[in-house]
């Protein structure tokens, strides 16, 4: 078997040099001068026959190739898988260089970084901006209804239907704005009047500025905020939602525009804040005002200090502030002095002669007359012996006719007037005395105790809650 190879052995040699000696035409070039001969390729010993048809040599050739697809189907490629957008790389097309690609990939990832970080920077300028003011829709208003609530009292059913339906509107437009307050252990109502969240309420609520509140929601929802000024005279606060808005707001009417007999609402959360309950309602009417302050015979309790008072219209008139003896003594403090005193009151001021406890007794005026408060006209059915009224030289069976510049009706508007001032004040009075018209300047002096010409007072050691809302 060994002696049978070597004729064939023989051929291949002859061949191959006959393949390096072959003409430029053919498919292999010779290689250049000096360069070394390629090694004598030695065939393998396959036992087979040594004569072989061109089919037969072929084969093995085809089956390498087949094997080797195999294998590359099988091993995983190191080329990158196409991207989302792109078209897959077919047989036989050139591959593109995959450096530029990774480099506009990097250049593709640093601007969306960039833009993500410009983004968020936006994000924070526009947090910093104060958002837009949600749109304010009037409560709905038209001839019939402002006809029958100038009417002196309702003369039917239709009337009072009228009357029903537009509190009905009123409440449903300031119920998402009137808040229950908590300052401390002690709990208190306002009225949010801005959308970026400034609060009226009473000054007696307030304290004093700086401190800490918490706004309670009719649905439950809690904001924090600080309290602003208080003017204690005339008992006005202000606070402020620290929280971030737009808040839900209701809109101050013009100042003083009140008129006795004038329908209002109030709506406050006395006792504080109740899950189980709506805001309580309060209708009644305006039994007299003036700049200083507002009486209704909306009766109001304990914890309704700061609620806002509305006319029909939805705007704030008024806000919550004592009570007196009577039912119908339900004294409000006017809008227009939180007109007047607006800046003062963002501002944080606190001013003005203190109310509450043994301070706010000793404090309160005296003028000395009683008269009676079911007559028509203010006049004077006693003058008391060493008081103000005395001194100046007034007479039982004057006629008071107004107080300061402000007309006084009857006897409970001048006991309101007296109660708004401050001891010590001098005060003008215009006075009656048959066809005589004087002038009378009277100082109001200061009391302990309740006495005629003076609001009606708590006694020292009474109950706070029974004279106060």
């Amino acid at each position: 078997m060994r002696w049978s190879l070597c004729p064939a052995v023989a051929v291949v040699v002859l061949l191959w040099s006959s393949l390096q000696l072959a003409p430029t035409g053919w498919a292999q070039e010779s290689p250049p001068e000096g360069s070394p001969e390629p090694p004598a390729v030695q065939p393998e010993e396959t036992g087979e026959p040594e004569k072989e048809s061109a089919e037969e040599s072929s084969e093995p050739q085809q089956d390498s190739k087949s094997e080797q697809e195999k294998k590359d189907r099988e091993e995983p490629k190191a080329t990158a898988k196409p991207q989302k957008g792109e078209e897959p790389q077919k047989d036989g097309e050139p591959q593109e260089n995959p450096e530029p690609k990774a480099d506009e990939e990097a250049e593709e990832g640093a601007k969306s970084s960039k833009d993500a970080d410009a983004k968020e920077d936006t994000k924070g300028d526009d947090s910093d901006k104060k958002p837009a003011e949600p749109e304010f829709t009037p409560v709905e208003w038209n001839d019939e209804i402002e006809k029958v609530l100038e009417r002196r009292y309702p003369r039917n059913v239709a009337d009072l239907k009228v009357i029903q339906e537009q509190t009905q509107r009123v409440i449903k437009h300031v119920d998402p704005a009137v808040v229950s307050v908590r300052v401390g252990q002690a709990f208190g109502s306002a009225v949010i009047v801005s959308p970026d969240g400034l609060v009226l309420t009473a000054g007696h609520v307030v304290g004093k500025p700086g401190e800490d509140v918490v706004f309670i929601f009719a649905d439950g929802k809690m904001a924090r905020g600080k309290t602003l000024g208080m003017f204690r005279e005339i008992d006005s606060g202000m606070m402020q939602i620290t929280d971030p808005g737009p808040w839900p707001y209701v809109k101050l009417a013009k100042k003083n525009e009140l008129e006795t007999g004038e329908w209002v609402v109030v709506m406050s959360h006395p006792g504080g804040f109740d899950p189980d309950r709506t805001p309580p309602v309060r209708l009644g009417r305006v039994l007299f005002s003036n700049d200083d302050v507002i009486c209704t015979d909306c009766t109001l309790v304990g914890g309704d200090s700061g609620g806002p008072l509305f006319n029909m219209h939805g705007e704030v008139v008024g806000i919550n502030s004592r009570i007196g003896r009577r039912i119908t003594d339900n004294f409000h403090v006017p809008i227009g002095t939180y007109h007047d005193t607006w800046d003062r009151l963002v501002a944080g001021e606190s001013w003005g002669s203190p109310l509450g406890g043994q301070a706010e007794v000793e404090a309160r005026p005296l003028l000395g007359v009683t008269g009676n408060p079911k007559a028509a006209d203010c006049r004077l059915s006693q003058v008391f012996p060493g008081m103000p009224a005395d001194r100046a030289g007034l007479k039982v069976g004057d006629v008071i006719r107004s107080f300061n510049g402000k007309p006084v009706k009857n006897f409970d508007a001048l006991v309101d007037l007296v109660y708004s001032n401050e001891a010590r004040k001098s005060i003008k009075l215009e006075v009656e005395r048959g066809d005589e018209k004087l002038e009378v300047e009277v100082q109001l002096a200061q009391i302990q105790q309740p006495l005629p010409g003076s609001a009606d007072l708590p006694k020292k050691g009474s109950n706070e809650k029974e004279q106060r809302s």
